[in-house]
């Protein structure tokens, strides 16, 4: 009986070998790989410099660090590609303290250097030198990937600058349009109809006078680094002895700051200002 049943399983188990196997769906990787990124990591995990490698870590770097390193290396570069033959221009020694500053310690240098051929240590110790025979094609191109790096660089200063000031615009006429809720519209306008005569399209040569104060008195914007960038007039009403008071709307960047201005006009239509108050 034992028997039996063993020969009955190993029949069994036969028969369950020779049945075809189900077709086994592959294993997508989780996400978009991007091969780029791929090629990056292993040549950092090789110890491979790419210029991707190189101009990545490029763009690591800040503004006025970066603007020092392109300058440094275009000009070292250039005089390298107007010489080829003059010998001093194809060495440096690493350890000069302005390029270290300037280059070797910012991120990307060491690697713009490494792809466009020089050779550190290995022709002289101590010195970083492009050997004869070297593709100066190769330091063309470190110094086009420069100027097309400043370029976006540039280009992207531009757009956050317009956005900044678009901001500007929608915060000033935000607050604008809040003072106005608040305001009493009646007694508002019967305080600006009686210097109406005085304040129609005189916003500019107000702002004008404005400027020219505070140029004057620099103690207003003693806070303000570099100064205010603009100044707008946002109301008006009329004061003794025939002075207007305008609450005025001083920017720096995306910071408000709010004046008050004491001006009065000439009959020959110029506005002076008497006094300007900071955080009226």
């Amino acid at each position: 009986m034992a028997e039996a049943k063993l020969m009955a399983a190993l029949k069994k188990k036969a028969d369950d070998d020779d049945a075809p196997k189900p077709d086994l769906t592959p294993i997508k990787p989780f996400g978009d790989v991007d091969p780029q990124a791929v090629k990056l990591r292993k040549g950092n995990l090789l110890g491979v410099v790419t210029w991707e490698l190189a101009i990545e870590k490029l763009q690591l770097n800040l503004k006025y660090d970066f603007a020092e390193l392109a300058a440094t290396v275009h000009k070292m570069f250039g005089n390298v590609l107007a010489n080829p033959e003059e010998q001093k221009f194809r060495k440096i020694r690493h350890s000069n303290p302005n390029f270290v500053a300037k280059v070797w310690s910012m991120k990307g240098g060491p690697e713009i250097f490494e792809v466009s051929g020089w050779k550190k240590d290995t022709i002289e110790a101590g010195f970083l030198v492009l050997p004869e025979g070297a593709d100066l094609a190769l330091l063309q191109r470190a110094l086009d990937a420069l100027t097309a790096q400043t370029e976006e660089r540039a280009a992207s200063e531009e757009k956050k600058r317009k956005l900044d000031a678009e901001a500007a615009k929608k915060g000033r006429e935000a607050r604008a349009q809040k003072a106005a809720e608040e305001a009493n519209v009646s007694a508002f306008d019967a305080t600006v109809a009686s210097a109406s005569s005085m304040v129609v399209d005189e916003d500019e040569a107000m702002v004008e006078a404005i400027e020219e104060y505070v140029r004057g008195h620099p103690e207003l914007c003693s806070d303000v680094p570099g100064g205010f960038d603009h100044f707008e007039i946002e109301g008006q009403v009329a004061g003794l002895g025939g002075t207007i008071i305008a609450s005025v709307a001083a920017s720096k960047g995306t910071k408000y700051y709010d004046l008050e201005a004491h001006m009065k006009r000439s009959e020959g239509g110029q506005w002076t200002v008497s006094k300007v108050k900071v955080g009226a």
